[in-house]
């Protein structure tokens, strides 16, 4: 940086004794991106989140974990090399990290497309989040086109940012810095929002009493894709299991073979029993239509 700019790069800010500040959270950031991917292809790989429902997908995981990874070191050299001693190869790193953590992103985005394109094939919760009645009007479609959005806008950002750097407009070429640094930042969000199905399977397992009936007739209705992933069993010491494992299903199970749960035809209008009126009417077959909505 030469002269008054305001704001300065975050480049020139890494430059100075902070440097080492610089450094050490260019790497923390870096091992939270990488290891976001990895634990996410890992929690489906285990069931414990919605599964994988193309071959595809695990390759694009595979893919976008490798150019994180990259595109991660990038950034880490970036502030290693600082703009004033190293400025050469400190924006080589620039453009390493920018061009693998782009395509980082599009392959996990293909993920989520995959998702959104193709919701039967899904977990009845995460199938039935929806924002619609449309067959793309489901959480993981918008959730994709949320992220194309956000992907544009840093393409746009990153250009804008280049651009003004390249005709010494070195002040708006620092605004576009620090705004591609807040949007990236978004994108946490964005990923967050593909937990939301399994936040709300999570959460009806836990609640039973509220989905006791709701849950047991959908899931009789449409099956739960996530008992074809996995043999676990069972378990009654409360401990965090996968979430298909204190499902709503399995509690009702439990609950009808103890006696808990009375599954009675609809009482007859001439019946004048209260009690069993109220009995009974629990146990009307529940709407096709999904309970959990956004």
């Amino acid at each position: 940086m030469t002269g008054y700019q305001n704001p300065v790069y975050l480049s020139d800010i890494g430059a100075t004794n902070l440097q080492p500040l610089f450094i050490s959270c260019a790497g923390f950031q870096a091992i939270f991106f990488v290891g976001t991917l990895l634990m996410g292809m890992y929690l489906r790989k285990v069931s414990k989140i919605q599964p994988y429902i193309s071959h595809h997908q695990p390759r694009l995981a595979i893919a976008s974990i490798i150019c994180s990874i990259i595109g991660q070191l990038g950034i880490l050299f970036v502030s290693i090399f600082n703009t004033k001693n190293y400025h050469h190869v400190h924006m080589a790193m620039v453009g390493i990290f920018i061009a693998f953590i782009f395509l980082a992103c599009c392959c996990d985005f293909g993920i989520t497309y995959i998702f959104g394109t193709r919701p039967f094939d899904l977990d009845p919760v995460h199938r039935s989040t929806v924002f619609g009645k449309a067959k793309r009007a489901n959480l993981y479609y918008v959730s994709f086109f949320a992220k194309i959005i956000w992907i544009c806008a840093a393409i746009c950002f990153a250009a804008a940012f280049g651009h003004y750097m390249k005709v010494g407009r070195d002040s708006k070429s620092a605004v576009f810095e620090w705004l591609i640094l807040f949007w990236y930042g978004l994108l946490l969000v964005l990923w967050s929002m593909d937990m939301i199905p399994s936040a709300v399977r999570k959460y009806r397992s836990k609640h039973p009493e509220i989905y006791q009936t709701n849950q047991l007739d959908y899931e009789k209705q449409y099956g739960s894709k996530w008992e074809d992933f996995s043999q676990a069993q069972y378990v009654s010491d409360g401990a965090d299991q996968n979430t298909f494992v204190h499902s709503p299903v399995l509690q009702n199970q439990q609950q009808l073979a103890q006696g808990q749960i009375q599954v009675n035809s609809p009482v007859p209008y001439e019946d004048n029993n209260y009690n069993h009126m109220i009995s009974s009417e629990t146990n009307y077959r529940q709407p096709l239509e999904p309970v959990a909505r956004y």
